[in-house]
């Protein structure tokens, strides 16, 4: 695969947007784990020009542009983070005013919601020390000529997004972004899902709702970062008998080391 293949079946497109898209394409497929000396992406191997083509246009009927920073491509399909999600926001309405952030265990914060307007406070405890587990929850507000919009969601409510992710390593390096990004996809879901139905089929394949709810999100991370079955094998026998629902993700992870293995030979 080049680049050149790529910018060719994308004749027609903005060309900055294509070669910026083809150029980093090309450096997935490329890039190089340099601790192991193996391929960081070698699922992209498998990807073929014209399959790659064909994603950047799912994601440029919206206006987007596929840049690899705030739409990205995993192994499980094409992700969108919030900076993504507020992108399309101000496509369809400029005059929109968003604001999005997480509350902590020393933060205050109230709200109310009158006669169509939303007002809200939100005072930062420690805004200095903010840590994951003091993480309480988060919220969104929109305001735009449909109206005044605002979505809370619970750490819990946010932890069942994350025990939803087909992978868990984005999380784990970008928890902030990531939780930003559960409310916000929330709040255009509620309320402006007539905009958002392509960008939610697309970034809905990195998720399996069917996954365990009720595993704790240790045990997912560390199985999720498991790539041998032999390496499974072994983390299951230390920690069996923890229940129904860790020997089910235990059986869901295999499956996909299977598959993973089998894409690469």
């Amino acid at each position: 695969m080049t680049q050149q293949e790529i910018i060719k079946l994308l004749e027609g497109h903005e060309q900055a947007h294509v070669e910026k898209f083809a150029s980093y394409c090309v450096r997935l497929l490329n890039e190089v784990d340099k601790q192991k000396n193996t391929l960081k992406n070698p699922w992209m191997k498998h990807k073929s020009p014209r399959e790659l083509a064909d994603l950047f246009k799912r994601v440029a009927v919206d206006g987007l542009v596929f840049d690899g920073v705030h739409i990205t491509l995993q192994s499980t399909g094409i992700s969108y983070d919030y900076i993504a999600y507020k992108n399309k926001m101000l496509l369809s309405y400029p005059e929109s005013l968003i604001d999005m952030a997480l509350v902590y265990k020393d933060d205050q914060f109230s709200f109310k919601k009158e006669s169509g307007r939303v007002e809200y406070s939100h005072s930062f405890g420690n805004p200095f020390q903010q840590k994951e587990a003091d993480v309480i929850g988060g919220y969104c507000v929109i305001r735009n000529k449909r109206g005044e919009f605002i979505t809370l969601l619970s750490k819990e409510d946010i932890e069942k997004h994350r025990k939803a992710a087909k992978t868990d390593f984005i999380w784990k390096q970008w928890f902030k972004e990531m939780a930003l990004k559960t409310v916000i996809k929330k709040a255009c879901k509620q309320h402006f899902d007539d905009i958002y139905q392509n960008i939610e089929e697309n970034d809905n394949e990195n998720y399996a709702p069917e996954n365990p709810q009720s595993l704790p999100i240790d045990h997912k991370s560390n199985i999720d970062a498991i790539t041998s079955i032999e390496k499974l094998k072994e983390y299951w026998s230390k920690n069996r008998g923890l229940g129904k629902e860790f020997d089910r993700y235990v059986t869901v992870r295999r499956e996909q080391i299977k598959s993973e293995t089998q894409s690469i030979q």
